[in-house]
């Protein structure tokens, strides 16, 4: 499978780390039911597609901050990608410093992932910063904790989900976007 890498080496210096962010589409959405705990049990397939945030990452000697270009989103914790990094470094063990800049090019709010995706960039570029600590699978469960739609862009290819979208399956019948 030729996966997308939105961390490709051109991007990386040795002071900070540029990953770019897609929107997805979901293709098709079918709701199959309200969860006991407020949330729907879905099908849908899931695709990235051309249109990207971009994230830099640079490491700080310590604290975790976060810059955006749109002020209308928030720069503390309850922006997902703040909230994925201290989430990374909680399941690392360590805190560590990094600075992450946002630009936004994904709307905010119209059902495209832009902040799950933002996420996923965060917990995928660290993992990389980092010299790969985690496994595919323990960044899905932390990506998991912070959304449902991060699993897919962790996934980085198009997929069949179900369950809250965290379960996805490969669905080769569409070309993995390319960078």
């Amino acid at each position: 499978l030729n996966r997308w890498n939105p961390l490709s080496a051109d991007h990386k210096t040795m002071e900070n780390l540029t990953v770019k962010s897609p929107a997805k589409l979901n293709l098709h959405l079918r709701i199959l039911g309200k969860r006991p705990d407020g949330y729907h049990d879905l099908f849908s397939l899931m695709c990235r597609i051309g249109l990207y945030d971009e994230v830099i990452m640079r490491p700080r000697s310590a604290g975790l901050t976060l810059k955006c270009s749109d002020p209308a989103l928030p720069a503390d914790e309850t922006n997902l990608a703040l909230a994925a990094a201290r989430h990374f470094y909680e399941n690392l063990g360590r805190f560590e410093g990094i600075e992450i800049q946002l630009t936004k090019h994904i709307p905010v709010a119209a059902g495209l992932g832009g902040g799950s995706s933002n996420a996923a960039s965060v917990l995928l570029g660290l993992n990389h910063l980092h010299g790969h600590p985690f496994s595919a699978e323990r960044l899905h469960a932390i990506g998991k904790s912070l959304g449902a739609d991060v699993p897919f862009f962790l996934f980085q290819a198009p997929a069949l989900a179900s369950g809250l979208g965290d379960r996805l399956e490969l669905f080769d019948g569409i070309a993995p976007m390319a960078a």
